[in-house]
């Protein structure tokens, strides 16, 4: 929804449902791309590797979907967070981050740029407009950074970026569907603001506000100020257009397509001659089965016959 950027004293949530909720598309995709290989080998499996990455996709895709539709009807928590306390970075299942705004050195704006590792040329990639607010590094040290593992390959280059003796933490507007200057102006706003007040309050044992359980009726904030209204000004997902109709349409075609052939409802010509050609097979198997046991039978019989007429007295 619009917000005065001005109006420092309103609390602000970020948050990428629009975002996920365009991702329908990609997911409907994703399954798709994993039944059209089954059905390709069909009535055959795919070689393994094959059929491990394409089973993987089945369920990656799905998951996106399902990930896609909930954040269209339902919306998730915040990423992001501007109050009276500072600004707040949520990062689902590793940590939440509070920078008060008396930390914060300046706010800017600069372009990102990193080089994608996941395709096979890796080429750069920039995100343009993109706010930033500067800390110390003693203070990044202390209160931001996380192990490796949980870093991810882009952590330095898009999100905390080092600048000499300070880092610059990034906060990507296209994420949350917002204008790159209406956010710039929201963080620059409430830094101004706030940047000379004594530090909020803090819990035992802590160093920086915390707003993990229940944050919003527990939000920490200097006592001078009134309540804050929180605000989701983060984009909410768009009425689906023709042409986001059409992406979707398509692959949920290719998947009805798809899993009906694989269900045996229609096959195609090839499909045809090899189901018959595995019928063909599976009636000798079995006939052949059914032959070699019906032998066995018979060589068991003479066996026991032979044996008996063996140890019968002359």
């Amino acid at each position: 929804m619009p917000v005065e950027p001005s109006d420092v004293h309103i609390t602000l949530e970020y948050g990428v449902d629009a975002e996920l909720a365009d991702w329908l598309p990609i997911g409907l995709l994703t399954i798709f791309c994993g039944l059209f290989l089954f059905a390709v080998e069909a009535p055959d499996l795919p070689p393994a590797g094959v059929a491990l990455g394409s089973a993987a996709a089945i369920v990656v895709g799905f998951g996106i979907t399902a990930l896609a539709l909930l954040r269209r009807f339902r919306r998730g928590k915040p990423v992001y967070v501007l109050s009276p306390a500072g600004v707040h970075y949520r990062w689902p299942w590793v940590k939440e981050i509070v920078i008060p705004w008396h930390e914060i050195k300046s706010v800017d704006t600069i372009d990102v740029t990193w080089r994608h590792w996941m395709t096979r040329y890796p080429r750069d990639m920039t995100s343009t407009g993109v706010t930033v607010v500067l800390v110390s590094r003693p203070f990044y040290d202390a209160h931001i950074h996380i192990g490796l593992f949980w870093r991810g390959p882009y952590w330095f280059e898009t999100k905390f970026i080092p600048k000499g003796d300070l880092i610059q933490c990034a906060l990507h507007s296209e994420a949350v569907s917002v204008e790159p200057r209406a956010l710039r102006e929201a963080i620059e706003a409430r830094w101004r603001a706030f940047r000379d007040l004594p530090a909020p309050a803090r819990s035992a044992g802590s160093s920086v506000p915390s707003v993990s359980a229940g944050w919003r009726n527990k939000l920490r904030r200097h006592a001078s100020l009134p309540e804050p209204r929180i605000v989701a000004a983060g984009g909410k997902p768009r009425p689906i257009s023709l042409w986001q109709a059409v992406k979707i349409a398509l692959p949920l075609v290719g998947i009805i397509v798809a899993g009906s052939n694989l269900l045996g409802l229609w096959a195609t010509g090839a499909q045809t001659i090899a189901y018959a050609k595995r019928k063909e097979w599976q009636e000798w198997r079995a006939r052949f089965e059914a032959e070699r046991k019906e032998m066995d039978e018979r060589l068991k019989k003479q066996r026991e016959w032979l044996d008996k007429e063996l140890r019968r007295p002359w």
